[in-house]
């Protein structure tokens, strides 16, 4: 697929997201899903259960009004290993078998990231309400999709974003948005996790028998897998997942997108710079990543540090954001943070120890379950709309390093030389490659840094102009496999 998005359609993917709260579900839209009562409990099933689906699965249990009614995974050991204490929930390894089911309302999907465009429309398709899990896209496209999906059959869709479900955060940003803190200057998202090599094979990887590869791979194209571990390890292939940046990375660039005020656009400029350091595996994410761009008229940094040994994140904060305001600046995350005022005084956000704790998923789903329930979109606190734009971010960083060539320092300097933050954001990344490099084994010199095109985002054509602009809009999309096209 390499046709560019209907404008109007395009405008009506990106006003979802204003900032009073997402688009109501439009009236006149088609429908097949049963009209739910007031009192009527919501019958969900659950797509790709393996790791984090189990959260989902519990966030569901936990929820009044919602039961679970069916499973789908492609594994059937995973699918036949789950004790669900419920003899008659409904298993299966193929989504459509469970969509076709009219006992099923809704479902929740954390399935890999190149499945969940295709897991969303086939269930709005089917009249099913949609909690799909971070982010809600593999692509910029596949989140326009989505919510035309969405709309088109008059459907609720909840990002999986469930920081925005979080006690500790929700007070902040509501003070945020009401003004308090003074005009948002800068925003700043961290992400540092200290992982680890996922080695290479000298022959592809043998499928486990147990696994139906073929509905396990779904859109991504058939390509050898060169990886000690299928699952996973799919997050640093570009095939499958979005690197670190669309991995833990969403959570943080959604609270950036809050903090700014969730813009009807999408950012204006993109610019990305990194590599894949020391680890020499079947990976091809950059495990090593600065962004910068500018969004709402505000500009924005972030930064992927995934070596052990990595330079101390700002302010302390290795995942998470930091908000600079006109009154002074607020370091934070899932949980809470602090605002600290310019004349030194600190406001804490802290989470409501009576409410349910982990990271929001009992909330964020019990959010949901009352949205459908209502029939509201609007009581959503990520809809679909908003969620893409946030989804959107992480794969505008994608596209700028995806068309990376290794350039001198001092142009790289110059690129992300706009404020003191930027500047420093680079230094830091830059000395940690060093140190990762002299503290392994076999001392070798760093891999060179890669750095992508400044891509500019023109909001009435809806797509990208200016250097390499043909080459960032194929990227806008993706081939598919035939019978899993989107």
């Amino acid at each position: 697929m390499t046709s560019k998005p209907n404008p109007s359609s395009r405008r009506l993917f990106l006003k979802g997201a204003a900032a009073a709260g997402a688009l109501a579900v439009t009236t006149n839209a088609r429908s097949y899903g049963r009209i739910m009562g007031a009192n009527e409990a919501l019958r969900m099933g659950v797509v790709g259960f393996r790791s984090r689906g189990k959260s989902l699965i519990g966030a569901i249990k936990a929820a009044e009004g919602a039961n679970l009614v069916a499973l789908c995974d492609a594994d059937d050991k995973v699918l036949s290993d789950y004790d669900s204490g419920n003899a008659d929930l409904f298993r299966t390894n193929d989504l459509r078998e469970l969509l076709s089911r009219e006992d099923v309302d809704a479902i929740a999907s954390a399935t890999p990231n190149h499945w969940h465009a295709l897991v969303t429309c086939w269930a709005c398709d089917a009249g099913k309400h949609v909690y799909i899990e971070k982010p809600i896209s593999h692509n910029m496209l596949e989140s326009q999709k989505i919510v035309n999906a969405a709309r088109e059959n008059d459907v609720l869709v909840q990002g999986g974003f469930q920081n925005r479900s979080d006690s500790g955060l929700l007070t902040f940003f509501e003070n945020l948005r009401a003004g308090k803190y003074g005009q948002v200057l800068a925003v700043h998202g961290t992400c540092h996790r200290q992982r680890a090599s996922i080695g290479k094979l000298e022959k592809p990887l043998v499928i486990p028998k147990q696994i139906n590869f073929d509905l396990w791979l779904g859109p991504a194209a058939d390509e050898p897998i060169m990886r000690p571990s299928l699952h996973y390890d799919w997050h640093w292939d570009f095939n499958t997942g979005n690197g670190d940046v669309g991995n833990q990375g969403p959570h943080e660039w959604d609270m950036m997108n809050w903090a700014l005020g969730d813009p009807v656009n999408l950012p204006s400029e993109m610019i990305a710079a990194g590599n894949r350091f020391g680890w020499r595996d079947a990976g091809n994410t950059p495990n090593v990543m600065t962004c910068s761009g500018v969004s709402n008229n505000i500009p924005f940094c972030f930064e992927v540090m995934d070596l052990k040994g990595g330079r101390r994140a700002p302010f302390g904060r290795g995942v998470g954001v930091i908000i600079e305001t006109e009154k002074g600046r607020f370091v934070g995350g899932r949980g809470g943070g602090n605002f600290v005022f310019k004349d030194g005084q600190t406001e804490k956000f802290r989470r409501d120890e009576s409410q349910a704790k982990s990271d929001g998923t009992p909330a964020h789903m019990a959010n949901f379950v009352t949205a459908v329930q209502q029939r509201d979109a609007g009581l959503l606190r990520s809809e679909c709309a908003v969620a893409a734009n946030s989804s959107a971010m992480a794969h505008m960083a994608n596209i700028s390093f995806q068309l990376a060539s290794e350039e001198p320092a001092e142009k790289i300097e110059a690129a992300f030389g706009g404020d003191l933050r930027q500047r420093d954001m680079l230094a830091r990344l830059r000395e940690s490659t060093m140190l990762f490099a002299l503290n392994q084994e076999e001392r070798t010199q760093p891999e060179a840094w890669l750095m992508g095109p400044r891509l500019i985002y023109d909001q009435n054509a809806n797509n990208f102009v200016g250097e390499k602009a043909s080459k960032a809009n194929a990227l806008m999309t993706r081939d598919y496999r035939k019978g899993f096209e989107i």
